[in-house]
Parts: C-alpha cells; structure tokens; sequence
C-alpha cells in the first residue's frame, strides 16, 4: 500500500505539471501561432539537450548512493553543486564555439535568443542532480514539488508577459529560463534543509559517480537524442512551422507517459532494498496494470483527440492529428518500458537502459532519415513510436530472462489485479457516499 501510495502522489505531481504544461503551451500556441510554437521548441532544445548530455550519470549515482547509504548525502551535495556549475559553464561555451563554425546546426532560430536559453543549462543541471537526492532519500514529496513549482512559476509569468502584456518569443524563452533558475536554487533549498552543504569537491567520489552512472546516462542520452530527433530532423528536412504541429501532437501524447513515469520513479527506488524474490513478484503486476491503464487512456485520447486539439490549441494546429494519432501507440510501449527499464536501473543493471534506448535511437535514426522526407510530420511520428516499441521489447527479454517470469504474467492483466480494481472503486464510491452523507446532514 506505501508503493501504491508514493506511486500516486508521484503520478499526481506528474498530472499537475502535465495539465500547467498544456496550459503553457496553449498560451504560446495561441500567442506565436505554429511557426512561433515551432521556433520556441527549437530553442530551448539546445540547452535541453546539453543539460542532459551533462549530467555524465551524476544523477542516477546520487539516488542510488543516498538510498543505499554508500556515501553521506552531504558529501554527495557538495560534489553536485560544483559539477553542476562547472559543467553547466563549459557545456554551453563549446556549444557557442560550435554555432560559430556550424551555423547551420541551428537552422533558421534566432542566435541571440538561443544564447539567452543557454543560462539555464547550470540550473537544470542542479535541479536533476539535487532532485535526484531528494528521491534517494525517500523524500518523495520533496522530490515531486520540484516540477510543480518550476511549471507553476512559468504558467504564472506567461499569463503575465504572454497574455498580459502581449510580449512575443523572447519573453517566451525568458520566462523558460527563470523557471529553470528557480527550480535549480529551489533544489539546493530543499537538500539544505537535510544535510549542511559544502564548497568542497571529493574527487574519489566523483569518479565512483561517474563509473555508476555512466551505463544508465549513456542510456538517458540515447533516450533524449531518441526523443528528440524528429525535433531535429524537422527543422532539417522542413521548417519551425513543421516543428510546431509536431510538438503539440508530442504534448498531447506524452499525457499518457506521465504515469508510467511516476510509477517508473518509485520502483525505481522501492526495489534498491528488494530482495530478487520481492522483485521478481512486485515487478509484472506493476507493469502489466501500467500497460493496461495506458491503453484505456490512449482508447480515451484516440477518440477526443481532434477535439481537444481544435479546444486547446485551434483549428489552426489541425495538422497534427494523424501525428498525434500515431504517437499515442509509442506511448503505450512506452509504459513497459517505463516501469521495466526503471526496475532493472535499481536492481543495478543500468546498462538496460543504454542497450535498449540505444538499439531506439538506431531504429529512429534509420525511419527518420527515410520516412520524414516521404511522410513529414506522420514519418517523424512513426519513426519514433516504432523506436519506443523496440526499447519495450529489449527490456522485456531482459527482464523475463533475469526474472524468470512469463510474457503473460508481465504484460495481461489477471484475476488478482481485477480484484484489486474492484476494490479501488468500492473504496472510491464509498468515501463519496459519505462525504455526501456529511454535506446532507450539515444542511
């Protein structure tokens, strides 16, 4: 029941940030139009990316590290503030280095407004290094205000710059980065209020960071660079306004991976003090219930996707429907791997996720490369639908081959898992009963 509680208080944040998210970029929609949207995602993608590419693992060997006590969580903050801004500082100056001799790398985005985004890089850094030993730490709500206060702040700047005082890109990306800022200085706060933080770095500690990390940060690169690429590609073979019907058929979509991502973050933590024989039962009912409910969601999506389409973002963004349509059976796959790929990271096997996401971002590079120039906006979808399909079927062999289990077990529901739903929803009806009960007598 603690797991099912963490996993839903998890999944909750992820909901809130989902809903302020969409909230967002209903405003930037409305406000830049598609070409406006498209250009705006092209941006913050670099400086997205470079965090990312920056982290060298910092962040996984920090969950682990703080949750199996190996290291003192003090000595794991000291160490990730000063990696944070060194590599925060240098991540960004070589890639300015870059654009000064690849201009194209940046296609048609505007060069100051993608310098401006570039600040950012160190907060991020900081908010995933820190973030990571609050969940190391079982500080779960701790770990889960992060993201609802850094979407929260920027919905709340964009109704005053967007909609307030009618203020066009740049705002836009401005409003990005001080939410990034805050969220950054936010996750130091938090980790403070646990351990004292120095300005000392310990270097045998970094490099035991690093040498953790390492396999399941190749593994998130490959995811990023998976998930990005049509972002890329796009710009390449079409243009910002491509980007931007994309980007909202991504929006839309990615609703259904936020909880196979929150139930993702618990096992991942849950299952470092599992015994094998905990995990190998725990596991496949997560999963296969995960699977089910991402299914009924994307059923739900499927049928009201043009409407929400036109309801959220106008008639205007249209052209994203079949994109949408397409996506939302990799966010389905998605789901499998969500909860497995998280599993095997905490059991101490991060190498699954570089195998798997790698073995994606082939099979997306390849489609890419040939579908986006004969389909566009459809090819770039399926592409990377495919891509999410052939990471779920690389960590189910590996997880039934290192659990024993069955395909049936891990991936269909069962008379058990009916019983449980049933009793949610008895629960559910139950404590709405009287809580009407209650308003009746008060009147």
């Amino acid at each position: 029941m603690k797991f099912i509680g963490e996993s839903m208080k998890t999944f909750t944040a992820q909901i809130i940030c989902a809903l302020l998210g969409m909230v967002s970029t209903i405003i930037i929609a409305h406000t830049l139009g598609p070409s406006g949207k498209g250009a705006y995602s092209l941006i913050i993608l670099f400086p997205t990316m470079l965090g990312q590419l920056g982290t060298l693992g910092i962040q996984i060997a920090n969950a682990n590290f703080a949750g199996s006590k190996r290291y003192k969580i003090g000595d794991l903050a000291s160490n990730s503030l000063i990696a944070a801004l060194g590599l925060g500082i240098i991540l960004p100056l070589g890639f300015l280095f870059y654009m000064l001799y690849q201009p194209s790398v940046i296609a048609d985005a505007n060069p100051q407004f993608i310098m401006i985004a570039l600040l950012a890089v160190p907060f991020l850094l900081l908010r995933l290094y820190f973030g990571y030993l609050l969940l190391g730490g079982q500080k779960i709500n701790q770990y889960n205000f992060l993201p609802v206060f850094q979407v929260s702040l920027a919905v709340l700047i964009l109704l005053v710059v967007l909609l307030g005082l009618g203020m066009g890109l740049l705002a836009t990306i401005i409003t990005w980065v001080l939410a990034n800022v805050a969220a950054g200085i936010l996750s130091i706060l938090l980790v403070k209020r646990l351990v004292n933080i120095k300005w000392s770095f310990h270097p045998r500690l970094f490099g035991d960071s690093v040498r953790f990390g390492i396999q399941g940060y190749l593994g998130l690169v490959a995811y990023s660079l998976n998930f990005q690429l049509a972002t890329l590609l796009l710009a390449f073979f079409m243009n910002t306004t491509s980007i931007g019907y994309y980007s909202v058929a991504l929006n839309v979509a990615s609703l259904l991976s936020f909880f196979p991502a929150a139930v993702g973050v618990v096992i991942f933590t849950r299952v470092v003090g599992m015994s094998a024989k905990e995990a190998n039962i725990t596991t496949p009912q997560v999963c296969r219930n995960t699977l089910f409910i991402t299914i009924l969601a994307a059923v739900i999506v499927f049928a009201l996707s043009k409407y929400i389409i036109i309801l959220l973002y106008g008639e205007s963004f249209l052209p994203a429907l079949h994109s949408l349509w397409i996506l939302l059976g990799g966010m389905v796959a998605f789901s499998i791997f969500g909860v497995l790929g998280n599993e095997l990271a905490g059991r101490g096997r991060p190498i699954v996720l570089f195998i798997a996401y790698a073995a994606a971002l082939a099979v997306n590079v390849l489609l890419s490369l040939w579908l986006i120039p004969l389909w566009g906006l459809n090819g770039a979808a399926l592409a990377t639908a495919i891509s999410y399909f052939v990471a779920a079927i690389v960590g189910l062999i590996w997880f039934l081959r290192i659990s024993g289990n069955t395909l049936t077990n891990t991936l269909f529901p069962r008379r058990e898992d009916i019983n449980l739903y049933t009793g949610i929803i008895t629960r559910l009806w139950k404590w709405s009963f009287s809580q009407m009960m209650r308003i009746k007598d008060h009147q």
